[in-house]
C-alpha cells in the first residue's frame, strides 16, 4: 500500500511562448505535491515542507519566467515549468528525508500537467452536462 501526503501550493507568475513581450500573460500556478518520509518510521514536521516550499517558490513569485535561467533553452510551458519543478524539488527534498513521488501543475482549473517517475496518481475532475 502507498502511503503519502499531498500538500498544495500557488504562485503568480507571466510567460510567454514565443520570448516576446508583448506576448506576455500572467497565471497563478497551482502545484501540488505528493511526499511521504524516506524512512516511514520518522515523523517531520510539516512545518518543514511548508517552509521549503515558500522559500523555493518564492524565486518564481512575480517573475517573467522566460528570464530565468531555467528555461532560456525551452520555453516555460506548463509541461516544462512542470518538469523543472520536479528535478528541483526531488532533490531540495531529498535533503531533509522527503521522498516527492509525483508533481502537479496546472495553470487552469481544468488542466493539470502531472510528473512521476514512478507513480501515477489520478487526477479527478466531474462536470456535470447540460
Amino acid at each position: 500500500m502507498q502511503k503519502y501526503y499531498k500538500y498544495q501550493y500557488r504562485f503568480n507568475a507571466s510567460h510567454s511562448f514565443d520570448y516576446d513581450r508583448e506576448h506576455e500573460h500572467m497565471h497563478t500556478f497551482t502545484i501540488t505535491v505528493y511526499i511521504s518520509p524516506t524512512d516511514s518510521d520518522k515523523e517531520f514536521a510539516f512545518t518543514d515542507i511548508d517552509e521549503r516550499m515558500d522559500v523555493f517558490l518564492s524565486y518564481y513569485e512575480g517573475k517573467y519566467l522566460n528570464d530565468l535561467p531555467e528555461f532560456s533553452q525551452n520555453s516555460p510551458t506548463l509541461e516544462c515549468i512542470g518538469d523543472c519543478f520536479y528535478e528541483k524539488l526531488s532533490d531540495k527534498l531529498k535533503g531533509i528525508g522527503i521522498e516527492l513521488h509525483q508533481l502537479d501543475i496546472a495553470d487552469h482549473p481544468t488542466s493539470t500537467y502531472q510528473v512521476s517517475d514512478r507513480l501515477h496518481i489520478p487526477v479527478c475532475y466531474i462536470r456535470e452536462l447540460e
